[in-house]
């Protein structure tokens, strides 16, 4: 089966779930993989393969050589995304596959000898060390991203694009996640009372405190890793609460962290520990909360109670916003205590009856009071 273009077709190999373009175009053969099985973005593939051949051979433009290394790097100096580190730790793992590739010959699937890509031989090696589609996916994301940018933003000598065009890279599904044998998506909601007590008795010091921060403020895992002591504003009636800039909260709005009891005594005994950061490990900011030691607590704690097996750092940021629910905070309220976008202005909530009231609500989930119903996770 196939469909004739300008001298080259789309292709089914026997076996092979992709659409493949084969053929001859001005005296250039072309034999690859589109990277995708859906026949419509094949084709939209195909016809950017016709374009660029046209516009090398009828026009004579040059073909562009900007690789993988150059464009991520300006990704990296020029993104003000919050989560660049992240971006940077998934770069830093593609770059021995495609690192000297040219961008436009970056693609999933297999060549002509029906060997795997760089690229599809990277997720290929991804899937061996047991990572999730998720984990895969976020790589193929910010490649993607990259790949758009050189093309929509990015702009070369006479002002061209970076690049002159940029086939998204497909993620994996769920089907092909299956085949792959990769881990299922991990199951995020709340943790019970009970689960978060086995839990944090099986943790270091350092990071039950940062833990216990966390499931009582609702804050994501970088705002607490990154958290400033200049930001904390302690008022004389006893309200203390941080004022976390854009520039580090995910959905770039500043954020209002109100303390309540249990998060409030947490920060009163790190005091005095660094001048900049909160929270510091041996004299340094921490990047993440998922280290070694949360990950062989939670081993530990499994052993005592298999339904934490699953448990990550983000359990708890949903256990702090069930828990509210569950107290009868209002909905506007909870997005306003998780840093969730509401439609009440931020400035509202900097009166005293507003701090007041949020106080109030937040210390609802210091009590040891499970009205919540859990989903059930899978203990394997």
């Amino acid at each position: 089966m196939g469909r004739k273009t300008a001298g080259i077709k789309l292709v089914k190999r026997r076996g092979a779930p992709n659409w493949y373009a084969e053929g001859t175009l001005f005296k250039r053969r072309v034999r690859q993989s589109t990277g995708t099985a859906s026949e419509e973005e094949a084709t939209l593939i195909l016809n950017d393969i016709v374009s660029q051949l046209k516009r090398k051979y009828v026009y004579g433009e040059k073909e562009s050589v900007v690789d993988f290394n150059t464009v991520a790097a300006k990704h990296l100096n020029e993104s003000t995304k919050v989560s660049i580190k992240e971006d940077a730790r998934y770069i830093e793992q593609m770059a021995p596959y495609i690192g000297e590739q040219p961008m436009n010959k970056i693609y999933r699937g297999y060549d002509g000898r029906n060997k795997p890509t760089p690229f599809e031989q990277f997720i290929l090696d991804r899937a061996k060390n047991k990572v999730s589609a998720r984990t895969i996916n976020y790589a193929l994301g910010v490649l993607n991203i990259i790949g758009n940018k050189a093309v929509k933003r990015w702009r070369g000598s006479g002002g061209k694009p970076l690049i002159p065009f940029w086939n998204s890279v497909p993620l994996v599904d769920s089907e092909e996640a299956k085949a792959l044998g990769l881990q299922p998506k991990r199951q995020v909601g709340p943790i019970s009372w009970k689960e978060q007590t086995v839990l944090f008795n099986e943790l270091p010091e350092f990071n039950r405190d940062m833990c216990l921060f966390k499931v009582n403020t609702g804050c994501r895992e970088q705002e607490v890793c990154q958290l400033h002591w200049s930001w904390l504003v302690q008022r004389d009636d006893g309200i203390w609460y941080f004022e976390i800039p854009e520039g580090f909260v995910k959905n770039r709005m500043k954020r209002v962290v109100v303390l309540n009891d249990i998060a409030k005594s947490v920060i009163q005994k790190r005091r005095g520990g660094h001048p900049k950061y909160v929270f510091v490990y041996k004299g340094h900011s921490v990047n993440k909360m998922n280290g070694t030691a949360f990950r062989k607590a939670r081993k530990r704690a499994t052993k005592k109670l298999p339904s934490l097996r699953n448990v990550g750092i983000h359990n708890l940021k949903h256990t702090y916003g069930a828990r509210l629910r569950a107290a009868g905070v209002p909905e506007e309220d909870r997005n306003f205590l998780t840093g969730h976008k509401g439609k009440m202005s931020m400035t509202t909530y900097y009166s005293v009856p507003e701090l007041t009231k949020m106080l109030e609500y937040s210390n609802r989930v210091c009590k040891q009071d499970d009205k919540l119903i859990l989903l059930k996770r899978k203990a394997g």
